[in-house]
């Protein structure tokens, strides 16, 4: 048995590597907004293996004979994976134009994609339907895999990278391949199949070793055309590349610049060649701007404070042109963060001498970490908090571009940024959709006690007809003055050659003449403005970052001053429309709730109509398929809420995931094995399962709020530790209901644990898009409280299920008079559990 228990967990340990990796090659190859179908194929694949245990006799009632074989191609899946990537031609740029061509490329990486879940499903499937009464060790040994599987990715993704990180969890697929057979010949076989996989990708060169991307974000596959990938790693955060881009003209105004993309360009940063020469930098400015800072943006708040020996908090330094502009201005203190590991050792290191060594002025301190994280551990007051638009792409901790968290845009943000300014200080934030950054903002400040926002806010953007993404909001915490208003406007007027003019569209000293009604400055918005806006403009906030989830309809959507839509966020929303129909940031929640239609009814009617288990009538049928659709839905909901709640206390997308789905699964495997002795089969403790969930969930509920604010200003490592230990109980707790499930199988026609794994399955696939709605619409302290009351109810179906039970084993062991023991016979036992003779003798 011991080679079972540890072929599982391989197993289960591969499937979380595979799972969590393709997240981020997604994020990678197409957008983050896709990676979210990864989730959900994979709960799919996992319960469509169930289902094909179903509906396919065997010869072999066990399975125990298909386990190597099934392994293999399981094995096999996973190798294949990057060359299958590469040949499918699929891009989100082309549906538009090729709807067909594309449709059937989607399916196709669909089905790639699939496979290892399918398979990864079917084996662990059949080890606990051969085994279902050692069901609490197997479950953990399944749930520790499955853990360690998400830890390991953090350390080896770097070193190895994606491709021959594949080639790894196919190894370990099939070293639980051997286990699984004691034949020798197999053995033989796997070794052969083992140096295969490790020999054949070099032969087969870039086609294997190297992922493509399939969509042309940000002009990158341009750039590499044009310039030379200098640099790659996928680093824990966002897998970052550096492509040299040499001047178009050499010997012009154009001196080149390396370009870094992070995540294949879903944000993009730039190193640009200088000599450390500030004065002459700060003299031939116009001149040589869009050579050194991109954009005029970067320079606003630190102009304002030139020569003043102003102090600046830069979160997100990237490639350096913020701190270079404010070491050009003259501060005398800057805090450099940058949350990418990589990309500060490539501005410190590789390319130290090439930016002229700015990171490595006195003044300047480099921090490796989270915005919001170092903001709440530091008691300074800066004169300058500047943000130019710092979100990871990444994708690991929600699935999906629109509905990641945006902790550094909510209310709770701007409180945090307007309590470390000084007295004059100024926040500047570059950021897409200007009108709902200045909603949240101004409800920060209302909670303050503060008036007169209004008074405190400058944009400037770009002239029409030119849609500026990027438009600069400046807030000063003392109202502005008409000389400093001036002096800002003559900024932003200079003429620089190649960029395109600026208008003022917020003016504080004369609301006239501005774009956006007053309301959105209050800091409370009237139902009527918000029901009268095209698309969602109420205040962020910490339980609901949801900033980006901006779109209502798909349809095209034009300016309305009069209920603040500029120019600007309608091109930005409509640029995400293909086709004139397919919006991409709705996307997931597209594939995801009609993939749930749909494997409903492979998965319930399918078996229900199909399958010999789904004909028959047996008792407790209905408690069975409710309890496990609850698990499923209940489980994934709180892991999903839990990803989304500490990635605020944790700060790096990857780290939450990791910490939350390893913490979770090791807790739930503890849980699996203790709930013999807790609440065990037969025992009357049944409830501590249940009552320890939700009391234990009830804790976190009402403990968070206050539990992370006391951590979020300690290191990395501590904050990890103080989630674990918040989830930790609850996950224990979680680990119990499944298994203690099963064993009331144990009596059902054979297939019943079949399907309640497949139900499990489907609809931990539907709950993943629920919580994501709910979330949207409650929020995520009010989801949470759905889920745990879902396990509430959960406990009310499983006293059902057992009291079934329970009545079913009394009237066949102990018949209430001589005269009906003696005429009870393998057909009367039949039909006390309403099924056939031939399978009440199987059972």
């Amino acid at each position: 048995m011991r080679r079972t228990y540890v072929g599982l967990f391989l197993l289960a340990l591969t499937t979380l590597i595979v799972e969590v990796l393709l997240t981020k090659i997604f994020d990678v190859l197409l957008w983050p907004n896709v990676s979210f179908m990864i989730i959900s194929c994979a709960m799919f694949g996992l319960g469509l293996g169930g289902l094909f245990e179903i509906l396919r006799p065997r010869a072999d009632a066990s399975g125990k004979s298909t386990l190597p074989r099934t392994t293999l191609y399981f094995s096999l899946s996973i190798w294949a994976l990057p060359l299958l990537l590469n040949s499918i031609p699929f891009s989100f740029d082309r549906v538009g134009s090729e709807l067909v061509v594309q449709l059937g490329c989607f399916l196709l990486l669909y089905l790639v994609v699939l496979a290892p879940f399918f398979f990864g499903g079917l084996c662990i499937c059949r080890l606990f339907s051969i085994a279902s009464a050692d069901i609490q060790r197997l479950y953990f040994w399944d749930l520790s895999g499955a853990a360690i599987g998400t830890a390991v990715l953090i350390p080896l993704l770097p070193p190895l990278g994606p491709e021959r990180l594949l080639i790894l969890a196919a190894v370990f697929a099939l070293l639980a391949s051997v286990l699984f057979s004691e034949s020798k010949s197999w053995l033989v076989a796997v070794a052969g199949v083992a140096a295969a996989f490790v020999i054949l990708p070099g032969q087969i060169g870039s086609r294997y070793l190297t992922l493509a991307l399939h969509d042309n974000k940000r002009d990158v596959l341009t750039s590499a055309e044009l310039g030379r990938v200098e640099f790659s790693r996928w680093d824990p955060v966002s897998q970052i590349a550096v492509v040299d881009q040499p001047a178009a003209h050499p010997g012009g105004s154009d001196p080149g610049k390396k370009h870094v993309a992070y995540d294949g360009g879903t944000q993009s940063s730039n190193f640009y060649p200088f000599d450390g020469n500030f004065a002459a930098l700060r003299r031939d400015l116009p001149k040589r701007l869009i050579y050194q800072f991109w954009q005029r943006g970067v320079l606003a708040s630190h102009y304002l404070k030139r020569d003043t020996g102003h102090s600046a908090l830069i979160i997100g330094s990237a490639g350096g042109q913020e701190t270079k502009a404010a070491l050009m201005y003259g501060a005398s203190d800057i805090d450099a963060v940058e949350m990418v590991g990589t990309v500060v050792q490539l501005a410190t290191g590789r390319y130290a001498d090439y930016i002229g060594r700015i990171f490595e002025q006195p003044a300047v301190h480099v921090h490796v970490g989270e915005g919001r994280s170092f903001l709440r551990a530091s008691s300074r007051q800066y004169d300058v908090i500047q943000v130019f638009s710092n979100y990871t792409s990444s994708s690991a901790a929600s699935g999906s571009g629109v509905l990641n968290p945006v902790y550094l845009q909510t209310t709770e943000a701007y409180v945090e940024y307007f309590t470390h300014l000084s007295r004059d200080g100024i926040l500047q934030i570059n950021h897409h959709t200007y009108p709902r950054m200045i909603a949240t903002a101004a409800a920060a400040w209302r909670s303050l006690g503060r008036d007169d926002f209004r008074s405190h806010v400058v944009v400037f953007e770009k002239q029409y007809p030119v849609a500026d993404h990027l438009p600069t909001m400046l807030i000063k915490m003392s109202p502005w003055t008409a000389a400093e208003l001036a002096d800002l406007e003559g900024f932003f007027s200079f003429a620089v050659e190649g960029e395109t003019p600026y208008s003022l569209v917020e003016n504080p000293l004369n609301p006239a003449k501005s774009f956006l009604p007053g309301e959105f400055y209050s800091g409370v918005l009237s139902p009527a403005l918000q029901a009268a806006a095209p698309f969602n403009i109420d205040a962020v906030t910490d339980d609901r970052p949801d900033f980006n989830f901006l779109r209502r309809s798909p349809a095209r959507l034009e300016p309305k001053q009069a209920a603040g839509l500029n120019y600007s966020t309608a091109s930005f929303l409509n640029s995400q429309v293909r086709g004139g129909w397919l919006p991409l940031d709705w996307l997931p929640l597209i594939v995801a709730s009609g993939a749930s239609i749909f494997y409903g009814t492979i998965f319930v009617l399918a078996p229900m109509f199909l399958s010999q288990i789904g004909r028959e009538r047996w008792a407790g049928k209905t408690p069975v398929l409710v309890y496990f659709s609850l698990l499923g839905v209940a489980f994934i909901a709180i892991e999903f809420l839990f990803i989304q709640i500490f990635m605020k206390l944790i700060g790096y997308p990857l780290y939450a995931v990791a910490t939350v789905i390893t913490v979770m699964l090791i807790g739930a495997g503890i849980g699996s094995v203790s709930s013999r002795q807790i609440a065990g089969e037969g025992s009357p403790r049944w409830y501590i399962a249940f009552a320890g969930v939700v009391v234990s969930g009830l804790m976190i509920w009402i403990g968070y709020p206050r539990i992370s604010a006391y951590f979020m200003a300690d290191s990395t490592a501590v904050r990890i530790l103080a989630a674990a230990g918040m989830i930790l109980p609850m996950a224990f707790f979680m680990g119990m209901p499944f298994p203690l499930g099963i064993l009331e199988l144990e009596a059902k026609p054979r297939g019943a644990v079949a399907w309640a794994w497949s139900m499990n399955g489907l609809f931990a696939t539907i709950g993943s898009v629920a919580a994501v709605l709910l979330s949207l619409w409650l929020g995520f302290r009010d989801t949470m409280l759905v889920a745990i009351g879902l396990y509430a109810v959960a406990s009310v179906v499983f006293a059902a299920l057992r009291r079934g039970n329970q009545r079913q084993e009394a009237a066949i062991t102990e018949p209430t008079t001589p005269a009906l023991r003696d005429s009870i016979d393998q057909a009367g036992v039949a039909a006390l559990w309403n099924t056939s003779p031939s399978r009440a003798s199987e059972s």
